[in-house]
């Protein structure tokens, strides 16, 4: 019986997969180096956020129930921002918070191809 309940875990299991990890490795096989990002809790109300830093900047990704609960966040990811440079970005059930406090990015050029390939990850 354990056997034939392996394959069934296996199965669910890469089913699970969050949208931020697809957010994640699109980001890498757009050539972007996303760092280790880790367990945000809700860094959005009513999200499940991972965050880190992708090719210097500090990003966080969040994953809500629906889209309309993610459109809700969008305010508070604008808050998290703050007085930097950066983008908030609903698409779907998920919320793309970028900012720039250190200005590695002058030209914003970074934080569009961040946000193009997130968009297009998340249609």
């Amino acid at each position: 019986m354990r056997r034939a309940a392996f394959p069934l875990m296996a199965l669910l299991v890469a089913g699970c997969s969050s949208g931020a990890d697809d957010v994640i490795d699109a980001w890498k096989a757009a050539g972007e180096s996303p760092s280790a990002f880790t367990d945000a809790g809700e860094k959005l109300p009513g999200g499940k956020c991972q965050a880190g830093k992708v090719s210097g900047l500090d990003t966080t990704v969040c994953v809500f129930d629906n889209a309309e609960k993610a459109k809700q966040a969008e305010e508070a990811g604008w808050t998290l921002v703050g007085n930097t440079v950066g983008s908030t970005v609903v698409s779907g059930k998920l919320v793309l918070v970028i900012a720039d406090p250190r200005k590695e990015d002058p030209t914003g050029r970074r934080i569009n191809a961040l946000v193009k390939t997130f968009q297009q990850e998340t249609r």
